[in-house]
């Protein structure tokens, strides 16, 4: 069985619009040289592979550092941050978990 991949990584400027668009929407901050952030990533794209109507996106929050520090305030890596369909967040979390915590966060904000 081959290795799953990380989500591929998207700019803030090409997703933000989708942020309050009726969907509820993650974005999940990370650097490619951290192990914890590689491995949150790699869930991510599994629940993708399950539900690919989801909004889910990978930010490089070191390429990104103004949005990731200066909009977001975020001080370590990797943090998700959860936005309802209106665009509010409504939750955030530093660090990286296991898919069936996720299931339960996901289930808890509206995605499923």
């Amino acid at each position: 069985m081959a290795e799953r991949q990380p989500m591929p990584v998207s700019e803030y400027k090409h997703i933000k619009h989708n942020i309050g668009n009726g969907k509820p929407t993650i974005l999940a901050f990370g650097m490619s040289h951290c192990y914890s952030c590689i491995a949150m990533s790699k869930v991510f794209a599994e629940v993708l592979e399950e539900h690919p109507e989801f909004q889910i996106y990978a930010i490089d929050g070191q390429k990104e550092r103004i949005i990731s520090r200066d909009i977001y305030k975020l001080k370590e890596m990797p943090t998700q941050i959860f936005f309802d369909a209106e665009g509010n967040e409504v939750f955030r979390h530093t660090g990286a978990y296991k898919k069936p915590v996720l299931k339960i966060i996901l289930k808890k904000w509206g995605f499923v």
